[in-house]
């Protein structure tokens, strides 16, 4: 299990991030693309217009007229003076019409092609520098040569170096296999060797063999790195300390002659001879601190080339060497060397991370896609060495000491970056989001599974606070990623965790149920809470100016309304889903009958936010959402309560009567109905929501209807069953009484026909059902009290003739 976590946190880094990353940089791209599309089209309109200025063509649109024809004027000779030909003058009264003006056919112009960005040209262009380097030997393939010299000459003069390192490697290991030579020869030997190349590599600079001359100053520092390792860590001549100084000096050396003379080939040839040299003269026995600290002098040494060259293939030869030397050694690692490791492995991570952008800070020159990868790839190399050696010597807890360390780390870069106001907004992006990231990495190795998502929620908080304090869009745009992914844990891992696949708490006592109700209130109440606060940063938060300077930040994804209208959505969802099932297991648990009621006024209260919204603003997403939550309340009554409530195909109540339950059944009808009518109510006066109005106002006259039929259908069946048949007519006599005053006292036809035709019901059941099933006695009763009120019905026609003889019946409301 342990393995698997370790995989999906590297995954997670290596893949994950760089994905974002990449993102985040198309998104730049294509603002880029599309400011320029901008200018290019402004540019083609300048340039038309001028070319229509120039040909004198009229404005595209307008209306070519011909000119009025006016008499010429009469042409008189003036005087000529001496040598001169005669001017004609017309007269200024009748001037000459002007000439037509042609006609220019308008055209579209074409689509310019996509240009690549800085960003990309950035990287592009050092690839291509370094394949020109590894084939020919220059960052630019050579002019005036053929392609045949350039690359042979680098080629063999490559291998031939190659080969006589490796030569004066394996003569030191055969002599000291046989015996030829004893220890203080071997090395003043290899030493000899090693300076004598490098006197005459120097000797042939500048002259017609200064290639050559740079392979033998590569091969001679190589030379002189096998003889002091030999010397120090083989033959134990001397002790690591003045091995140490012995190389630093030839590390600086080595830069000292790559940068003077501005050769990679010196570099190249030093880094591979110098992280050759414990590969060479390997015994099997693995000394961590010596191996390790001479790699790290190396890899300083490169980094000073760095502060004064640009040269990429020289910072990935040196980091692919010394991970291949690490991952080699590390065959041998116990537990036991953990402190001989660890150290060393944290240097490695922050000489590459330094080597990464150290030339781009010191030159002010703008990062590439290969410099952001080569830093995601170092953290997460690092992340996963750090992971393993540390929960193998203490536990996995104490990974969270190298999140944390990290996380201030890249945080410290983000404070220089901002302190000393550089301008690179690819290279703030990346520390921004690795600070981010393992911060976020952190809760879930110090805390249990159950509160990763409310720490997650709170940093989300805090990171959002400080990106209001800093001024940066970027950072604030990372809140919201982690918001999501708060989300996703809290929808996915958390609910189901505690609800759908928690043990039933049916025998469990008071006390300890009380407990885990209070830790699922923490749980699930800070990332809502922290949602809550996160609105109204965003309504408060201006964004600060002179912090993170606006070529350093990125364009938000997400507009400020538009986040905090969908925090405010996530926020009620996350909110009605938790209590949705809190109230169904606690209630449930606590008092079971009052379960289903409460958990109607829930979803009530959830709708009535959605009515409150769709009176603000006009929105047919809205009212949508709001029919959509309706249907599921009437969802829910159907498909939930009544089951519960056990109703009959003869439309009882199951069980005995109670008056306990049906008081609770007019809690969860009465308020379902309450709402259904006070919305139509609020509604049909408005002109955007009339029809959802409308909907809402059947829908409550139809939950009335069989509310009222079945309560009164199983109260006669308990105490007064000859009756029941009877008693139900009139109650439905009732309501269409009712309907029948509604429709004539507002004018609405459509509600008197559904009364008439709830009348026309009651006729048919009381004569074709109610008379064969009725006592005699309650016959009486049911036929008089029914009589009466269908004579109410056509005395309240009577009453109102008036209105139905003055008004016509296109006048009259179709629907209410």
């Amino acid at each position: 299990m342990d393995e698997l976590l370790l995989v999906v946190f590297v995954a997670a880094l290596i893949l994950f991030l760089p994905l974002t990353i990449l993102i985040i940089l198309l998104q730049l791209r294509r603002d880029q693309e599309s400011r320029m599309d901008e200018l290019w089209r402004e540019m083609s309109a300048i340039r038309k217009g001028m070319k229509d200025s120039a040909s004198g063509a009229e404005p595209s649109g307008t209306k070519k007229t011909e000119p009025e024809k006016k008499p010429i004027p009469a042409i008189k000779p003036e005087p000529a003076k001496p040598f001169q030909e005669p001017v004609f003058k017309a007269s200024l009264e009748s001037p000459l019409p002007p000439k037509p003006k042609p006609a220019v056919a308008s055209f579209t112009a074409p689509a310019p092609p996509r240009e690549p960005s800085a960003f990309e040209t950035a990287a592009k262009e050092t690839l291509h520098r370094i394949w020109n380097w590894i084939i020919v030997g220059e960052e630019h393939v050579p002019t005036g040569v053929s392609m045949e010299y350039a690359v042979a000459s680098q080629w063999l003069l490559r291998i031939g170096i190659l080969i006589l390192i490796v030569g004066v490697g394996f003569f030191l290991k055969y002599s000291v296999e046989h015996g030829l030579i004893d220890p203080v020869g071997r090395v003043a030997l290899s030493t000899v060797t090693g300076l004598g190349m490098m006197i005459g590599g120097t000797r042939l600079l500048g002259r017609k063999y200064h290639l050559l001359g740079q392979g033998l100053l590569g091969g001679g520092l190589a030379t002189l790195y096998f003889a002091v390792f030999a010397a120090a860590n083989f033959y134990h001549l001397i002790d690591q300390v003045p091995a140490f100084v012995l190389m630093i000096v030839i590390t600086a050396l080595a830069g000292a002659i790559a940068v003077r003379f501005n050769s990679i080939l010196v570099a190249v040839l030093g880094i591979l001879g110098g992280y050759g040299t414990p590969v060479m003269l390997s015994t099997g026995v693995v000394n961590f601190p010596g191996l390790y600290g001479y790699m790290l002098l190396l890899g300083i040494g490169v980094l000073g080339i760095c502060y004064w060259k640009n040269w990429p293939l020289v910072n990935y030869l040196s980091f692919a060497a010394t991970y291949l030397l690490f991952f080699g050694s590390m065959r041998a690692y116990e537990v036991s060397h953990f402190w001989e490791v660890m150290p060393f492995v944290a240097g490695f991570f922050v000489l590459f991370s330094t080597m990464t952008f150290l030339y781009k800070i010191v030159n002010a020159s703008k990062s590439n896609l290969l410099d952001l990868l080569a830093l995601l790839i170092n953290a997460g190399v690092f992340y996963a060495v750090a992971y393993r050696l540390v929960e193998e010597a203490y536990s996995r807890e104490w990974v969270a000491a190298i999140t944390l360390s990290l996380t201030a780390f890249y945080t410290a870069h983000v404070f220089i970056f901002l302190r000393r106001k550089l301008i690179d907004r690819e290279l703030l992006v990346v520390f921004i989001g690795l600070a981010a990231f393992f911060l976020a990495v952190t809760m879930p190795l110090v805390l249990s599974r159950e509160w990763v998502t409310a720490s997650w929620a709170i940093q989300a908080l805090i990171l959002l606070w400080i990106a209001g304090k800093i001024g940066s869009e970027f950072l604030r745009q990372v809140c919201y990623v982690l918001y999501a992914i708060v989300l996703l844990r809290f929808s996915f891992v958390d609910l189901r965790s505690q609800f759908l696949r928690a043990p039933t708490a049916a025998n469990l006592p008071l006390a300890d149920y009380l407990l885990q109700l209070a830790e699922r209130l923490v749980m699930f109440g800070v990332p809502i809470a922290s949602l809550g606060g996160a609105h109204w940063l965003l309504q408060r938060q201006q964004k600060a100016a002179g912090v993170v300077d606006r070529a350093n930040d990125v364009e938000g994804w997400i507009r400020g309304a538009w986040a905090m209208r969908l925090i405010v959505g996530v926020a009620i969802a996350m909110l009605f889903v938790y209590l949705h099932l809190e109230f169904n297991r606690t209630l449930g648990f606590m008092y079971e009958p009052v379960r289903l009621p409460l958990l109607t006024i829930l979803w009530i209260a959830l709708c009535g936010l959605l009515l409150y919204e769709v009176l603000q603003r006009e929105s047919r997403a809205l009212i949508l959402l709001l029919m959509v939550f309706v249907g599921g309340l009437l969802v829910k009554l159907f498909m939930f309560d009544l089951p519960a409530w056990d109703v009959s195909g003869r439309m009882l109540y199951g069980g005995p009567y109670s008056f306990r339950d049906a008081a609770l059944r007019l809690v969860d009808f009465g308020a379902v109905v309450g709402f259904l009518v006070g919305g139509y109510a609020l509604l049909a006066g408005r002109t955007h929501a009339k029809t959802a109005g409308v909907v809402l106002g059947f829908c409550g006259l139809s939950m009335l209807f069989i509310y009222l039929t079945l309560e009164v259908n199983s109260l006669l069946y308990t105490y007064v069953e000859g009756l029941r048949p009877g008693g139900i007519s009139i109650l439905w006599s009732l309501f269409a009484l009712a309907l029948i005053l509604r429709g004539i006292a507002k004018s609405e036809r459509v509600v008197r026909y559904l009364g008439l035709m709830l009348f026309a019901i009651v006729a048919w059941k009381v004569f074709f059902v109610d008379l064969s099933r009725l006592d005699q006695f309650y016959r009486i009763v049911a036929f008089l009290v029914l009589g009466i009120l269908v004579l109410c019905g056509s005395f309240i026609y009577l009453k109102f003739q008036d209105s139905f003889a003055l008004k016509a019946p296109s006048q009259e409301e179709e629907v209410p």
